[in-house]
C-alpha cells in the first residue's frame, strides 16, 4: 500500500495539474506576445536566429521559437490556439512531479513533497503561464530541472565519493539545462549564481565539486557568449533606474503575483493571504531543520539552497536597475522563483504542523484541536488559499487582450468596403492571426509624435473607404496623446466605440457619411417627420441578441443601428434622432446612447442639401435585466428644445424591425 501511494499520489497530482492546464485552454484569445510567438515560429529558422540572437526586433532568445516552429509543423496549417499552447501545457505539467521529487529529496519528507507538488499543480500563476504560447513554462521547467541535476551532481562529493560514474553525466545534464534555459529566457541565468553560492557555503572543501561546477559554468559562458554580448548591448537602451526606490513594493508585487495573480479579491483578503503565505515561507526557510540533498547523501541544510534560489534572482534584478530601468518589467520574468517559493511554503507548513504536535506532546494536552486540527490546518490553509484565486483565471476581469472577440465583432459589423486601421503597426500580429475579413487592413504608424505626418496616409485611407475602423492597442507606448484618433474624430462623425479587454479601444468613423444614394445593403423605408426630415433606410440586426455583454460593454449589450436620412428642402431647425427598443406595451428596454460627435452633431440637419443621403449610427444600450422575448426597434426625432417630433401621419415614432432578445 505504501509503495502504491508513493507512485500513485505523484501521478494523481500530475494528472490534476494536467487537467487544470487543459481546462478552458482557449478561454482567452491569443494576446500580442502569443501572436508574436506564432509569427516568429512561422518564420524560417535563419530568420528566427537572426532576430533572436541579435535581439534587434525581439528581445528574447530563440530556443522557444525554434521548438514552436517545429511543433507547428506537426499540425495542418500550423494548428489553432490549443495546439500552440499545448507545449506549455505539457511542460507546465511536468513541473509537478519534478517539484515533488525535489522537495521530497531535499527534505527527506514526503509531506513536503506532496504539499509542494499540490501547490505547484494548483498555483494560479503557474497555471496561467502553462496556458500561454510563450517561453515561461519552458523556462521554469528547465531552471528547476537544472537545479535537480545540480543537486544530483553535487551529492556524490558530499558523500566523499571521489569517483562516481553518474556525477559527470549529471554535470553534463546540468550544463545543458543551464544553457537551454539561457537560450529560452535570460532570467533563468539568475539561478546559476545561487548554485555557486550554495556550493561555497555547503561544500567549500570539495575541490572536485568546485572544479566540475566551474568547468561547467565556463563552458556555458562560452556557448552563451554571442547572446550575452547582444544582451549587454540591448540592456542599456532603456536607461538606468533606481534600485532602492520601491524595494518593498516590488517584493509585495511579486508575492501577490505568485500567490493571488488574477483573482478579483478584496484588498483585505489579499493582505491576509499574502501574510499567511509569507509566514509559512519564512518558517520554511528559517526554522532549523536537518534535510538532505537526497536520501542517500549526508545531511545538509536544504533551506539554505531554497533561500538562495529565492533571493538571488531578486537581488540580481535589483542590481540591474542601475543599468536598465525595466529589469522588473513583468512578473512573468520571475517565474523561475515560483517552485522554490512553493517548496518553502510547503516546508513551512510541515515545520509548523510538526512543532504544534510536539508542543501538544510536551504539554500532555492531547486535545483534538491542538494535536490534530491545528496541524491539519497548516496543510489545508495554503491549499485553500491557492485554490481561492484559481477560478479567476477564467473570468471576464482576467481576460487578456480580446483580439479574437474584437475580430469577431469586426466580422459582424464591418463591410468589405470598410478600412481597418491597426495602430500602432507592430500590434497587427494578433489581429491578423484571427482576421479573415471583411474589410481591408492597414498598418501605417509605428509611433506617433508632433512631427509625424498624419495627413497624407490618413487622408488616402479615408478617401478610399466609407468607414474607417481604428483598432488601437499599446498606444501608451506609441501614441500616448492619441493623435491618430484625434485626427479622425476632428474630420468625421463617430460610428461606434468599444473597449475590448486589453486593447486601448476600437472606434469607427464614417468619412462617407454623406452620399447621393441609399446603399444596397440598407433596408428601404419611408417615414416623413414634421420639420422636413425623411427616414429612407436602416440597417439593424434581425437575429437574436443578448441582453448582457461581458466583453465590450459590460454588463449590458449594445445593438448597433444605422439610419439613413434625406431632406427635400433644407430644414430650418436642427434635430436629433433617437432609437429605442420597446416591448409590446411600449415600455423602453433599450435606448440609443448620445454622443457629442455623432452625425447630427458633426453635420447638423440645418446644413443639409437637397438630395443628400445622410448616414447616422446609433448604439442602443440594452437593459441587462431585459426579459427574454420579442421587442421592437423604433426610431424617433427631437427638436432643439428636446420635444419629440411626430411623423406627418401623427405617429410618435417609426417602427423599424423586431429584435429577439435572449438571456
Amino acid at each position: 500500500m505504501s509503495r502504491l501511494l508513493r507512485i500513485g499520489l505523484p501521478l494523481a497530482l500530475t494528472a490534476l495539474g494536467l487537467a487544470l492546464r487543459l481546462n478552458q485552454l482557449t478561454y482567452h484569445s491569443l494576446w500580442f506576445d502569443e501572436a508574436m510567438s506564432v509569427h516568429w515560429a512561422d518564420s524560417s529558422v535563419p530568420r528566427i536566429l537572426e532576430v533572436s540572437m541579435n535581439l534587434v526586433e525581439d528581445r528574447l532568445p530563440p530556443l522557444y521559437y525554434l521548438s514552436l516552429h517545429y511543433w507547428r509543423l506537426l499540425f495542418p496549417h500550423g494548428g489553432g490556439e490549443a495546439s500552440v499552447r499545448l507545449p506549455s501545457v505539457l511542460l507546465g505539467t511536468l513541473l509537478v512531479p519534478l517539484v515533488y521529487r525535489l522537495a521530497t529529496g531535499m527534505f527527506v519528507d514526503r509531506r513536503v513533497g506532496v504539499l509542494a507538488a499540490t501547490l505547484t499543480a494548483l498555483n494560479p500563476f503557474l497555471v496561467w503561464y502553462s496556458q500561454e504560447a510563450r517561453m515561461y513554462a519552458q523556462a521554469v521547467l528547465l531552471s528547476t530541472l537544472g537545479t535537480w541535476f545540480f543537486l544530483r551532481a553535487a551529492a556524490p562529493a558530499s558523500r566523499r565519493q571521489h569517483k562516481h560514474r553518474g556525477a559527470d553525466l549529471y554535470w553534463l545534464a546540468y550544463g545543458l539545462c543551464a544553457l537551454a534555459g539561457l537560450y529560452t529566457h535570460l532570467y533563468t541565468g539568475f539561478l546559476l549564481p545561487a548554485h555557486g553560492l550554495y556550493l561555497l557555503l555547503a561544500f567549500r572543501r570539495s575541490r572536485r565539486t568546485w572544479f566540475a561546477f566551474v568547468l561547467t559554468m565556463l563552458t556555458v559562458a562560452v556557448l552563451f557568449g554571442p547572446l550575452a554580448l547582444a544582451t549587454w548591448r540591448a540592456s542599456a537602451e532603456a536607461g538606468p533606474g533606481d534600485p532602492l526606490s520601491g524595494l518593498g513594493a516590488r517584493t509585495w508585487w511579486l508575492l501577490s503575483a505568485f500567490s493571488i495573480w488574477k483573482a478579483a479579491l478584496s484588498p483585505n483578503l489579499i493582505i491576509i493571504v499574502n501574510i499567511i503565505m509569507s509566514t509559512l515561507l519564512v518558517m520554511g526557510i528559517l526554522v532549523p531543520r536537518r534535510g538532505r540533498l537526497f536520501a542517500s547523501s549526508t545531511s545538509t541544510k536544504p533551506q539554505l539552497l531554497v533561500a538562495l534560489l529565492l533571493l538571488t534572482p531578486f537581488a540580481i534584478s535589483t542590481a540591474l536597475l542601475y543599468r536598465n530601468q525595466v529589469a522588473f518589467f513583468g512578473e512573468r520574468y520571475f517565474i523561475v522563483m515560483v517552485p522554490w517559493l512553493l517548496i518553502a511554503v510547503a516546508a513551512g507548513a510541515v515545520n509548523l504542523a510538526t512543532r504544534l504536535q510536539a508542543t501538544s506532546l510536551l504539554t500532555k494536552q492531547r486535545s483534538p484541536i491542538t494535536h490534530s486540527l491545528l496541524p491539519a490546518l497548516c496543510f489545508v490553509l495554503p491549499i485553500a488559499f491557492t485554490l481561492l484565486p484559481l477560478p479567476g483565471q477564467w473570468s471576464p476581469p482576467a481576460r487578456k487582450e480580446a483580439w479574437r472577440e474584437t475580430v469577431g465583432y469586426l466580422a459582424t459589423h464591418a463591410r468589405p468596403e470598410d478600412a481597418i486601421l491597426i495602430h500602432p503597426d507592430w500590434t497587427r500580429y494578433p489581429l491578423q492571426y484571427y482576421f479573415r475579413g471583411p474589410g481591408q487592413t492597414y498598418a501605417v504608424f509605428g509611433s506617433v509624435d508632433e512631427s509625424t505626418d498624419l495627413d497624407a496616409p490618413l487622408t488616402a485611407i479615408s478617401d478610399a473607404h466609407p468607414v474607417v475602423w481604428l483598432v488601437e492597442s499599446h498606444t501608451e507606448l506609441a501614441d500616448p496623446e492619441h493623435r491618430v484618433n484625434a485626427w479622425l474624430a476632428a474630420r468625421y462623425p463617430a460610428v461606434t466605440e468599444l473597449y475590448p479587454p486589453g486593447l486601448t479601444g476600437v472606434r469607427a468613423y464614417a468619412p462617407g457619411y454623406v452620399s447621393d444614394h441609399l446603399p444596397d445593403f440598407a433596408t428601404p423605408v419611408s417615414f416623413s417627420f414634421e420639420g422636413g426630415l425623411e427616414l429612407t433606410g436602416f440597417l439593424a440586426p434581425q437575429t437574436e441578441t443578448y441582453a448582457t455583454d461581458q466583453i465590450f460593454h459590460p454588463p449590458s449589450a449594445w445593438v448597433h443601428v444605422i439610419l439613413y436620412w434625406t431632406a427635400d428642402t433644407p430644414p430650418i431647425h436642427d434635430y436629433t434622432p433617437f432609437v429605442r427598443l420597446v416591448d409590446e406595451l411600449g415600455q423602453v428596454w433599450g435606448a440609443s446612447l448620445e454622443r457629442s460627435n455623432d452625425t447630427f452633431d458633426f453635420h447638423p440637419s440645418s446644413r443639409w442639401e437637397p438630395g443628400q443621403v445622410i448616414r447616422s449610427d446609433f448604439d442602443v444600450n440594452l437593459n441587462p435585466a431585459s426579459p427574454a422575448g420579442r421587442y421592437t426597434l423604433v426610431a424617433g426625432m427631437r427638436d432643439v428644445s428636446g420635444a419629440q417630433v411626430p411623423l406627418i401621419d401623427g405617429s410618435p415614432q417609426a417602427t423599424l424591425i423586431g429584435v429577439e432578445v435572449v438571456r
